[in-house]
């Protein structure tokens, strides 16, 4: 080696945010590509801050959902955050996990699974945490269960004040799981319970109200539960949507499982999705055709805006223009524009119409912030449109975000 030679920086690994190619803020990248197809840009400073603000007030285990958003390079920015717990829902989502991070805890948290999946992760993966609300699951899961295997029995819980109610489909009767919760300690197993108040959950008393009656059910079953997970339903705020600071649900949770008759042993978990990656994404799109009043993009309901479509206009992202010219809009004036997709399907239509400027215009691009839970993890292939392209912004925030003053570090 000569004196003159210089070391070579090892290149960053495949799947985190550093081996993204990366601009300083997302109208940087689309002044440099030009993108015609949409872009997903990740916000690793914020998935950062939102992972340690979990681990830190959260008094127990924090089980990312990794249905929210499985992106490699989301996983290994919550991973480095300190998350070494996810909840899965298949043996897709195990594999994907067991593969990124040999050390994390998988918990198979699908209370109905693929025949034969519980058994292929409790050998294949050494996953030991599972749930069940029905007589057959638990059947199946009692057959291949060691003494280490804890079982949550799931049960009703619902907050009528939630946007996504979850208990029509899932979760036992205070009847069935006492009976449940029987049958797992007869088999020399400890178990656990498990419920959810619903998705985006806007008050946090409703976690302490289930919490005392879950503590209740398994005292009255005369059973001494392990584990208690409390589920998910963390909220974002969006546009439209205020629910209580993310603080005071660690409070009431705390508050609750102080003071209800819990083993003093029983381990917190919690299930957190959303409140865990919604900010740290965004969608760039771009306008492909005005036609009147629609407004033709090139992602839709097919494609990374579905939960607009679905959440019965609760969730709404935040919207910014961006011109390579650099030019802003002629005036601060919006108007309500109707929002197509770009499939030869007419139901491809948001049910809602967004605020965007007057003189909006065919070939500018819209960068859709908050959009970081349930957007790319629900898209199809229908048509042919498949967003696969993710870029990284480093000295900027999202749209809904920008009132912050600066990003975190």
């Amino acid at each position: 080696m000569t004196g003159s030679a210089r070391p070579v920086s090892p290149r960053p690994a495949p799947g985190t945010a550093a081996a993204l190619d990366g601009f300083a803020t997302a109208a940087h990248m689309v002044q440099a590509c030009r993108p015609v197809e949409p872009v997903y840009c990740l916000y690793p400073a914020l998935l950062h801050a939102a992972g340690q603000r979990f681990v830190s007030g959260f008094g127990g285990h924090v089980l990312y959902a990794v249905k929210a958003n499985p992106q490699p390079e989301v996983l290994r920015a919550l991973y480095a955050a300190g998350i070494r717990h996810f909840d899965t829902a298949s043996l897709t989502e195990i594999a994907l996990i067991d593969g990124l991070f040999p050390d994390a805890r998988c918990y198979f948290m699908a209370p109905a699974k693929l025949t034969g999946a519980a058994e292929a992760a409790f050998t294949r993966h050494g996953v030991r945490d599972f749930v069940a609300d029905h007589a057959s699951e638990l059947d199946r899961l009692l057959r291949f269960a060691d003494a280490d295997t804890r079982i949550h029995i799931r049960m009703k819980a619902f907050d009528p004040r939630s946007v996504y109610e979850l208990s029509s489909k899932f979760g036992a009767t205070p009847e069935e799981c006492r009976g449940l919760l029987k049958r797992v300690a007869d088999a020399g197993l400890r178990p656990g319970l498990a419920f959810n108040v619903g998705s985006l959950c806007r008050h946090p008393d409703a976690y302490g109200a289930a919490i005392a009656t879950a503590a209740q059910l398994a005292a009255d079953a005369g059973v001494s539960i392990a584990s208690l997970d409390v589920g998910g339903g963390f909220p974002t705020a969006y546009p439209g949507l205020s629910p209580e600071p993310l603080d005071s649900f660690f409070t009431a949770i705390a508050t609750a499982a102080a003071t209800a008759p819990l083993p003093p042993d029983c381990v917190l978990l919690c299930e957190p999705g959303r409140a865990l990656v919604a900010e740290g994404q965004s969608i760039v799109v771009q306008v492909i055709l005005i036609k009147d009043d629609l407004v033709f993009l090139n992602d839709g309901i097919y494609g990374s805006l579905k939960e607009m479509q679905i959440s019965n206009e609760s969730v709404v992202y935040p919207a910014a223009v961006i011109r390579i010219d650099g030019a802003p809009p002629s005036s601060a004036a919006t108007r309500s524009w109707a929002i197509s997709g770009p499939t030869c399907d007419s139901l491809d239509i948001l049910p809602m119409r967004l605020d965007l400027p007057v003189d909006l215009r065919e070939g500018d691009w819209i960068e859709f912030g908050l959009a970081g839970a349930y957007s790319n993890a629900m898209i199809t292939a229908f048509n042919g449109f498949h967003p696969d392209r993710w870029v990284r912004i480093d000295d900027d925030l999202p749209p809904g975000l920008r009132s912050r003053s600066t990003p975190p570090r």
